[in-house]
């Protein structure tokens, strides 16, 4: 029973030990090389189990297909105004859908990572190769770069001052880097400018020439906020003389129709004295006894002498003489 059991076991050893010799799998973002004596098999693309003869007689080599990011050391380079700046580069590189088999053979190594290592150390001294070039070609100085970061979401303020937008140079050294790796079996999928620095033997000219650069644009907004502030000061006043001149003409207007208003109301009052001042008293006390007021006055206090008793109003009779009310 015992040596049954150890048979199991080994046969089962054995089966797996012979797939993994004898069998392989490739992934949906992959794609597998058999090289037998050194030359490559047709690109396997199709996903599943696959047959394979185990080393020395065949090779496995897989690699994905999927985008791969790298980012480039820092290096001094020359801009167009023999500037110097140091600019780091990042990127996204792949291989081609119809370029497996070119990419193989482009590329040499012992084993898939010795493959892959020596394709991308190649990629990335492309990519910076052509960012050298670009930069020498396009870029005036180290203000290009804070200039562009500056107005990279306005890329039709740098169109309007002559520039090349961020976004331009980069797809310049994309396109330019593409071509370079196209026999390759390698697409260039995107390229980015992560950092900018200044050499520090170039740090003081280069601050010297930015603050210059930011006091004249300080004063050219000087120059346009003064002119608003002018302009709003200006309308202020010209507000201000016209609502005064308008408050005078309506005060005008009121005081004219006060004073006719007065005048008539004394006409009527000369035809009788008495009574004019019988109203006007009236009227001064209604007005004093408002909103449930309580006074305490002296009755001798004006107006209210009327409180003690009201003076016969006295009318001509019939001879001229003055009768008292009924």
């Amino acid at each position: 029973m015992k040596k049954t059991i150890n048979i199991i076991i080994f046969g089962l050893l054995l089966l797996i030990f012979g797939s993994f010799m004898f069998t392989f799998q490739v992934r949906q973002d992959e794609v597998a090389f058999l090289s037998t004596s050194g030359s490559a098999s047709k690109p396997i693309e199709t996903t599943g189990l696959k047959f394979r003869w185990p080393w020395p007689f065949q090779q496995l080599y897989k690699f994905d297909k999927r985008i791969q990011l790298e980012t480039n050391d820092y290096e001094e380079m020359t801009t167009k105004n023999d500037t110097a700046v140091v600019v780091q580069f990042y990127f996204g590189w792949k291989i081609e859908e119809s370029g497996a088999r070119k990419f193989f053979e482009a590329y040499k190594g012992t084993d898939s990572e010795e493959h892959l290592k020596a394709a991308r150390k190649q990629i990335k001294a492309v990519v910076q190769e052509t960012g050298k070039e670009i930069i020498k070609d396009y870029v005036t100085s180290v203000g290009y770069f804070i200039s562009n970061s500056e107005n990279r979401n306005d890329p039709q303020a740098e169109r309007s001052e002559g520039r090349q937008t961020f976004e331009e140079t980069e797809k310049k050294i994309r396109e330019n880097a593409t071509k370079r790796v196209a026999s390759q079996g390698v697409k260039i999928t995107f390229v980015g400018i992560r950092r900018v620095g200044v050499p520090q033997k170039n740090l003081d000219v280069v601050l010297d020439a930015m603050v210059t650069e930011w006091t004249s644009k300080a004063e050219t907004e000087k120059v346009k906020a003064d002119s608003i502030a002018t302009n709003i000061l200006n309308t202020a006043l010209n507000k201000k003389e016209a609502a005064i001149s308008t408050a005078k003409i309506q005060a005008a207007s009121q005081v004219s129709e006060a004073q006719e208003k007065a005048k008539k109301q004394f006409e009527s009052f000369k035809k009788d004295p008495e009574l004019a001042s019988f109203l006007m008293q009236l009227d001064a006390l209604e007005k004093s006894v408002k909103n449930q007021t309580t006074l305490i006055l002296d009755e001798t206090m004006g107006p209210f002498p009327i409180l003690r008793g009201l003076k016969p109003y006295l009318k001509p009779g019939e001879n001229g003489s003055p009768i008292k009310p009924e």
